[in-house]
């Protein structure tokens, strides 16, 4: 849990002796509570999708963001995730999902390999021109082909 760049509070999930499992959301707003630092405002970050009951104590507590690894679900609680999510949409808490693999599209480097080189531009040009001739299309292809 985190405001002002700081961590107010961290948890973890736990699975007591009676089977019970106390969600990590609801473990580090409890940690905060019992340090007494006020939560209001701050954003949680977590590495599994929170328990309705956990969204529940973080609107009592004024947390309105939970940002959360994009994973799997666990295939046991995909109900309660979906409550879940039901009860954040109602209560107007955001969920963020947090991707950890890159983007594709923007690890392709598409520049020439050697920069010193000064004739580099010749084996490479973003504008060269291609041999499309507009006064002679008979046909346009666009890239859309869905009528608006």
């Amino acid at each position: 849990m985190v405001r002002d760049r700081e961590i107010i509070g961290d948890g973890r999930s736990l699975v007591t002796s009676c089977k019970v499992e106390i969600d990590c959301i609801a473990y580090a707003i409890a940690t905060a509570a019992k340090r007494g630092t006020p939560v209001v405002g701050s954003v949680i970050y977590s590495s599994r999708y929170p328990f309705s009951t956990a969204i529940f104590q973080c609107y009592l507590m004024g947390i309105r963001k939970i940002v959360v690894l994009a994973h799997e679900w666990e295939p046991f609680y995909k109900d309660e995730f979906r409550r879940a999510a039901r009860l954040a949409r109602e209560l107007a808490i955001a969920i963020e999902p947090y991707f950890e693999d890159e983007d594709k599209r923007f690890t392709v480097n598409k520049q020439p390999e050697k920069i010193n080189d000064p004739d580099a531009w010749i084996h490479y040009n973003p504008f060269q021109q291609d041999d499309f001739d507009p006064e002679n299309a008979e046909t346009i292809y666009d890239e859309d082909s869905t009528p608006l």
